[in-house]
């Protein structure tokens, strides 16, 4: 491969590990815009600042392989959609597109977050963005086995938490030809003759997120030490009488610029004095709750509103003890755009 583009590369130490992984190639486009260009480039790299849904400083038909790792979950549909489309652009007939990314059907069962992730693709939908953007798909593959096809018994993510029925080379064997039990599925693609059909591409992105953002939004923890029970309205997280610190967290999500509004369900006793319970919403970057309320006797529904200037990650929608009256907080949330709460400043 003569030109080789990476989309997403946030460091100089991304093209060690494609030297030391790949090996060396004669030229190396390195698209990276919400990073700044680092030191020590080496002489094969073009680092430019563009985002990997507009790559527009790169020409047609000018590349070998375009790659993307760990890439297409911390994207928004509209820029899923662009950056398949732009790697049908810049490269080569016959060139190759390369994606490798977190699995859902996986993710989901083990109510796995990441602060910075969106939604993410299962290796169907991958294949079918693919062939839709222009593309043949010649390679799919698992990294990480995280469920048992035979019993369908959920694997533990950690390689360091021992199952008896599966050593760590089991695993990471058997997920080469299963993407669909994997962590990880890797998605290989060679550009075809086909053009590119981009309002089918945007448009499978966009049902995608409707589907399955609701579900990204429910990935809360219950907190160590808190009783958990179901019944026909979901999971109860319980607070015991004098518990005190979080009950409910999570899920580490971002959100965009806007205006929202997020309910909590909650189960408290008929009558007790004082604070019983504290609703916040809290951001990795924030040190102060960006909304929070105090939660009294017949408050079982409450809601805050929260403005976010810019995007932000890593936002959890806590429900805390205060070491009073016993209660029990539903594991999930309702979260909405405000269209009806005050401009943001």
């Amino acid at each position: 491969m003569k030109r080789v583009l990476s989309a997403g590369c946030a460091g100089l130490w991304y093209f060690e590990w494609i030297e030391q992984t790949y090996g060396r190639v004669p030229e190396h486009l390195g698209i990276e815009y919400y990073s700044p260009r680092p030191e020590g480039l080496p002489d094969n790299v073009t680092w430019i600042a563009n985002t990997a849904s507009d790559m527009s400083d790169v020409p047609d038909a000018s590349c070998d392989l375009v790659f993307s790792g760990q890439n297409l979950e911390h994207l928004w549909p509209e820029e899923v959609a662009g950056f398949v489309l732009e790697a049908a652009r810049v490269l080569k007939p016959g060139g190759h597109l390369v994606m490798d990314s977190p699995n859902r059907h996986v993710t989901r069962l083990l109510n796995w977050s990441h602060s910075e992730h969106t939604i993410e693709l299962t290796e169907t939908e991958a294949q079918e963005l693919a062939r839709l953007a222009g593309f043949d798909v010649t390679v799919t593959r698992g990294i990480w086995l995280c469920r048992d096809s035979r019993s369908g018994e959920v694997l533990p993510f950690d390689p360091n938490a021992p199952h008896p029925g599966w050593s760590v080379p089991e695993r990471l064997i058997a997920a080469h030809d299963r993407p669909e039990d994997s962590f990880i599925w890797w998605v290989e693609a060679v550009r075809s003759d086909r053009a590119p059909d981009a309002p089918a591409v945007r448009a499978l992105m966009s049902d995608l997120f409707r589907q399955h953002w609701p579900e990204r939004v429910q990935r809360l923890l219950a907190a160590p030490g808190h009783a958990v029970e179901a019944d026909a309205e979901g999971e109860w997280v319980t607070a015991a009488p004098g518990s005190q610190g979080a009950v409910l967290y999570g899920p580490y999500m971002p959100l965009r610029a806007g205006r929202y509004r997020v309910s909590w369900r909650l189960r408290l006793p008929q009558q007790a004095d004082g604070v019983i319970a504290v609703c916040e919403v809290v951001a990795r970057e924030t040190e102060a709750p960006l909304a929070r309320c105090e939660i009294r006797a017949g408050d079982e529904a409450p809601s805050l509103d929260f403005v976010l200037g810019e995007m932000t990650f890593g936002l959890e929608f806590r429900c805390l003890a205060t070491g009073g009256a016993g209660f029990a907080a539903r594991r999930g949330v309702e979260l909405q755009e405000w269209p009806d709460g005050p401009a943001a400043s």
